[in-house]
């Protein structure tokens, strides 16, 4: 989509139909179903992944919330449904559509769900190739830390959010991710944007960087004219997106005696224009970082002739980037100060992002997962644990879809030649098929040059090495976005440390 074509249709929800969710188990797609079920709408959902012992804790607090789920995606979980949200995670192959076709159901798409349960709220939303989960998540608590009650809509489970994806508030303020993989972030209009990073990535949708460029900005267009855009000075991809943008800021238009939801007198000048942060020299907010240790940064954020120092939770400069963005856009949309730096200080990030499971083996191996599955995702990943825990470093990484193994071997493969030893599975397929010469070797492939880069067709055959001969010492990461975050937990049952 590009600046020119026309804007999608909102749609409005109907609180009196039952929607019915095809893949209810995704982290997006759980959350609008269980926001919508706490407002009384009718919600049921179908999913594939029914038993998955991944799936399985999101799938069974659904349904311990009394909304059913059904396994696969049968012809009688549509019974009495009035429209059906789906992702693109459903094949459009798949034999439900011929059922959803006979019925003569609207089809939704999870963002244009997403629009329908923001519609009336000042919504900030962080969209990027990489950080978008643990900015959204923080931008969310800094809100809530402030008092604002915000509805929070995030792609990953928060601690501070009770362990959960989602966060049902009763104030006029909402924070989501904007998913940028099939362009269906435009059914947002948000009051605020944070711009991560844009690279590479979601090919099979896009087909080009230019085409994926082109979709962010189609998105960036959809801000209210008031509105705010916090922009990463040091990715060239935002940074050339963020300047041609330009300033937004104008005269308050609202009519007299008309407040738009989320507003109030004292943030309104705060609001209409863009900002940038980074540690590039010409940043708005320019962040500096300190000493890295387990579990703390020390980091500060320069703002004008405000400094604040604070030490965080989170660790690594990629995370110093994400707090300096949650605070340059939450400051300019009028996130008091005192709150604001306090929340970027106790949050305590997201499930599956350097998350330490426990230690395992003879030599008490410190196991940890994290959810990179892209080349810059997975370099920034290696230079934290490397920095902070030093050598010797192991990584089994499994490749997420066939399209992006293809694109990106050669990336992968530098990427995770900073660690000492690597193991590399079989694609996680996901949505796609296979393709006929596309595996994880395609990445060890290209790595002849390290000296213990490994292929294994699945991670569950690891278990046994990994407990015997070819125990590791130090750090054992985990790494991808399929269900190689089951390994750890299966290394800590077989062999487990206190």
């Amino acid at each position: 989509m590009t600046d020119d074509m026309p804007r999608p249709a909102p749609v409005r929800l109907n609180p009196a139909w039952h929607y019915h969710f095809l893949g209810i188990g995704g982290v997006g797609m759980s959350a609008l179903a269980e926001l919508l079920h706490g407002r009384g709408v009718r919600v049921s959902g179908s999913d594939t992944a029914v038993g998955d012992t991944a799936q399985s804790p999101t799938l069974r607090r659904l349904e311990s919330l009394g909304i059913p789920v059904a396994a696969g995606h049968p012809p009688s979980a549509l019974e009495g449904v009035d429209a059906v949200v789906f992702t693109p995670a459903v094949s459009p192959a798949h034999p439900v559509w011929e059922e959803v076709r006979r019925r003569g159901l609207p089809r939704l798409h999870r963002a244009q769900m997403l629009g329908a349960v923001t519609e009336g709220l000042a919504t900030l939303a962080v969209s990027g190739t990489h950080g978008k989960t643990t900015a959204s998540a923080c931008l969310g608590f800094a809100l809530e830390r402030a008092g604002w009650d915000p509805t929070v809509l995030v792609g990953g489970h928060v601690a501070q959010f009770g362990g959960q994806n989602v966060r049902a508030g009763a104030g006029g303020w909402c924070v989501a991710e904007a998913d940028e993989s099939d362009g269906s972030f435009v059914h947002l209009r948000p009051r605020g944007i944070l711009l991560t990073n844009v690279e590479a990535d979601h090919l099979d949708h896009h087909g080009s960087l230019e085409n994926l460029t082109a979709s962010f900005r189609a998105f960036l267009a959809r801000l209210e004219p008031e509105g705010v855009l916090a922009w990463c000075a040091d990715d060239p991809g935002a940074a050339a997106l963020g300047r041609a943008h330009g300033s937004r800021t104008q005269p308050d238009q609202e009519q007299p005696g008309r407040t738009q939801p989320g507003r109030t007198q004292a943030d309104r000048t705060q609001l209409g224009h863009a900002v940038s942060y980074g540690a590039a020299e010409d940043a708005d907010v320019r962040v500096t970082v300190g000493q890295l240790r387990p579990g703390a940064m020390d980091m500060a954020l320069h703002d004008g002739e405000r400094r604040h120092a604070l030490t965080t939770r989170l660790v690594g400069r990629h995370n110093a980037q994400n707090l300096a963005g949650v605070y340059a856009l939450a400051s300019r949309c009028g996130v008091p100060e005192a709150p604001l730096l306090a929340a970027l200080a106790e949050f305590a990030g997201v499930e599956r992002r350097q998350q330490f499971l426990g230690r395992f083996g003879p030599h008490g191996c410190a196991v940890f997962d994290d959810y990179a599955h892209h080349p810059t995702e997975i370099r920034a990943t290696l230079e934290m644990f490397l920095a902070v825990y030093g050598r010797p470093l192991t990584v089994v990484f499994q490749p997420h879809l066939y399209s992006r193994t293809r694109q990106f071997a050669a990336g992968f493969a530098q990427a995770l030649g900073a660690a000492d030893r690597v193991y590399v599975t079989d694609v996680y397929a996901a949505r796609e098929r296979p393709e006929p010469g596309v595996t994880g070797a395609l990445i060890t492939g290209n790595m002849k040059e390290h000296p213990d880069a490994r292929f294994a067709a699945t991670w569950q055959e690891l278990i046994p090495r990994l407990l015997g001969a070819e125990a590791p010492r130090g750090v054992l990461l985990t790494l991808g976005a399929g269900d190689v975050t089951g390994l750890g937990p299966a290394l800590l049952q077989e062999g487990g440390r206190p």
